[in-house]
């Protein structure tokens, strides 16, 4: 994960949001892309920097076409989709999300600005200063690297592994330190000798353009009978359609060819094949919205770097004021929240406006007088009280007071008045 359009940033009165915008879009600046101080944060999925291989154990992807996130989070970027049998090296958990090593095929983006070439595969990091940040690459989507997270910073003389290019970016293999996550109840634990058997059969790997595999979810039946030959023109056909751009796709039709195949009773392993094709193209439909509203940050209108760099500085000190812990809690730009767990969503989160990373998800009480729509897309802190909920793999506050922290626009207030509970 790895921005919406529902931000609204481009709005001058939202200095947080505007920020946002030209940190995701102003490509050609050397301080938002690629000149970082080392100082800079980083996504959560390159801590820690360094884990020992004695830690590290097996796992087997159980479910069909599961989800491997850039963080232990359900609005995080999906980078990838893991096949059934799949095997990932662990090293620890997080808020019930494994934290894995790359699999064969991810990969991560950095500027080809930054990066001599020494051969087809390999470069050195050659930033003048500073460091170059490695983003967020995904298989299953085009996204903009400029809108993913910063996964890891690379000192000059860095020796990168390259995977190939797109446009001035280069696809480059994980570096140390970064580690990608997956949901417990999708994978089980394994020996080492399971793992090596399961290997050795050459498990598919994920396609790299993100396409439903045109490979059956599970072992298929026979296919020569009236209903196996109906499932396999569905299926050439879910495989041209997969072809397509994610947003392009249309599973409606593939879906409603299915049903009937699916509910007869005359073959039933082919009924049961054309279920498990229904379940995965629902979840594609639902990765499309996602989607969609990752790609509508786009439209936001550029900033010129010496505007953004002055933002940025804002941003810097509000962070590095001295609130006590006991008043502000959490601080972050206010958005509002797309979590699910069980039908019930906490209505807004916290966010850093730099990394993108979760803080917190927030819960106001019945009664309450503060109307946190109102500060949509503004740099918030609050006050209130704080517990852990792995199912959304962050805290979670019931907020009594919340703050501006950021002034609403040029000559306005530096803090706007708090807002308390009764």
């Amino acid at each position: 994960m790895q921005a919406q359009a529902r931000d609204q940033l481009g709005v001058w009165v939202r200095l947080i949001s505007g920020c946002l915008a030209a940190a995701v879009l102003i490509e050609g600046s050397a301080f938002a892309q690629e000149a970082s101080p080392s100082s800079a944060p980083v996504s959560a999925s390159s801590a820690p920097a360094a884990v020992s291989q004695t830690a590290s154990y097996w796992l087997r992807v159980s479910g069909d076409q599961v989800n491997l996130r850039s963080r232990a989070d359900r609005n995080s970027l999906p980078v990838a989709r893991l096949e059934r049998d799949q095997v990932l090296q662990a090293v620890g958990m997080e808020y019930g999300w494994h934290r894995v090593y790359a699999p064969e095929g991810v990969f991560s983006f950095v500027s080809g600005r930054y990066v001599d070439q020494t051969s087809e595969t390999e470069g050195i990091v050659s930033t003048s200063s500073g460091a170059l940040r490695v983003r967020v690459g995904s298989e299953l989507s085009e996204v903009d690297p400029m809108q993913t997270e910063v996964q890891k910073l690379l000192p000059r003389g860095a020796k990168v592994n390259i995977l190939g290019r797109r446009g001035e970016w280069l696809k480059i293999v994980p570096p140390d330190g970064v580690f990608f996550y997956v949901a417990d109840d999708c994978v089980e634990r394994i020996t080492p000798e399971v793992a090596a058997a399961l290997q050795a059969k050459a498990v598919r790997a994920p396609r790299a353009d993100g396409a439903v595999a045109a490979t059956r979810p599970a072992e298929g039946p026979d296919l020569s009978g009236p209903w196996g030959q109906r499932l396999a023109l569905v299926e050439a056909a879910i495989e041209a359609e997969g072809r397509k751009d994610a947003l392009e796709q249309s599973w409606t039709k593939s879906i409603a060819e299915l049903r009937p195949i699916a509910e007869q009773r005359t073959d039933p392993a082919v009924a049961l094949l054309a279920q498990r094709w229904i379940s995965r193209l629902e979840e594609r439909i639902a990765d499309q919205a996602a989607l969609r509203a990752m790609r509508q940050v786009a439209g936001a209108g550029q900033r010129n770097q010496a505007q953004f760099e002055r933002e940025m500085e804002q941003i810097r000190k509000v962070r590095e004021r001295a609130d006590s812990p006991s008043e502000l809690i959490a601080r972050g730009q206010l958005l509002e929240s797309f979590a699910l767990r069980g039908g019930v969503s906490p209505p807004y989160r916290l966010i850093d406006p730099i990394t993108r990373a979760v803080v917190a998800y927030l819960e106001f009480p019945l009664g309450s007088d503060i109307k946190p729509a109102e500060y949509l897309g503004l740099y918030v802190g609050v006050a209130g009280d704080k517990r852990t909920d792995e199912a959304f793999g962050a805290d979670v506050i019931t907020v009594s007071r919340l703050e501006v922290l950021l002034s609403r626009g040029p000559g306005g207030p530096q803090t706007a008045p708090a807002r308390t509970s009764p």
